[in-house]
């Protein structure tokens, strides 16, 4: 008995449709591959068509789910290939999509790279390490992570949004010895992907001068602190262990050893 399609039912899903062949329901379609096959009351099918119409709707909905997934934002092709392959074990279809997306402009590596570096350097938080570590995640190439780095944040905003963060950075730790304040700044700027080679450079934009006088009006305060922590010690311990202790957090040892002749005295 030869095979007709004897019916075509819209769903209540739009642009989608339900096929019947000789009176039974045989698969769903979607209006892309309606058209694409140019399916129609009374056409004739066979089994070789019938798995070529289904082959195509389920590419049609991988790409409709891939336009869901990019309607808000932009992704990598990594992205939309590892959020197709949630739903789909078809490789082949997967890539399919994904060449199509790229021919239509939908996905685009370069462009990513390049609206990513200019949103971080616009944010004026991060540093290019920052991005690297990120872009590679996503499993954009070196060269174009690089060629965006290099386009977008240049070395001369590197150095001035790294001393930018530096100085908020400075300014939060007042109750830090000098020493103890740069190292805690650098620190947070090797976090953020500043370069190592630049921290120097840095540090050298910004304004230090409250730290001048921050471990002079800060060291008897916390030396007293310490000193009451190891009351209970001889005094040669006591001395010791508050030394130490000041030293660990930064204090020069000329200031640390004025410090405690204060205190010995008092």
């Amino acid at each position: 008995m030869d095979k007709k399609i004897t019916k075509i039912e819209a769903q209540k899903r739009k642009g989608r449709f339900n096929v019947y062949v000789n009176g039974q329901y045989a698969f769903p379609i979607s209006e892309e591959v309606l058209i694409k096959f140019r399916v129609f009351k009374g056409m004739a099918v066979d089994q070789q068509l019938v798995t070529q119409l289904k082959q195509a709707d389920d590419l049609s909905k991988l790409y409709n789910r891939a336009l869901t997934y990019l309607a808000h934002q932009l992704r990598t092709a990594y992205e939309v290939k590892s959020k197709l392959a949630e739903s789909s074990e078809d490789a082949k279809a997967i890539e399919q999509v994904i060449d199509k997306l790229a021919d239509q402009r939908l996905i685009d590596d370069h462009k990513y790279a390049a609206s990513y570096v200019r949103t971080v350097v616009k944010e004026q938080k991060n540093g290019p390490d920052w991005i690297r570590k990120r872009l590679k995640a996503k499993h954009v190439d070196d060269d174009i992570i690089e060629a965006a780095i290099t386009h977008y944040f240049p070395d001369d905003e590197v150095i001035r949004i790294g001393a930018q963060v530096a100085q908020k950075q400075l300014d939060s730790h007042r109750r830090d010895s000098a020493k103890m304040a740069v190292n805690k700044t650098k620190n947070l700027l090797m976090r953020r992907g500043f370069p190592y080679s630049d921290l120097d450079q840095m540090m050298s934009q910004i304004d230090t001068t409250m730290l001048t006088n921050q471990d002079q009006n800060l060291i008897d305060k916390v030396a007293g602190k310490y000193w009451q922590k190891y009351a209970k010690l001889d005094n040669y311990e006591q001395s010791q262990k508050t030394k130490q202790a000041l030293f660990r957090k930064g204090f020069l040892m000329d200031d640390i050893t004025i410090a405690l002749e204060k205190l010995t005295k008092s």
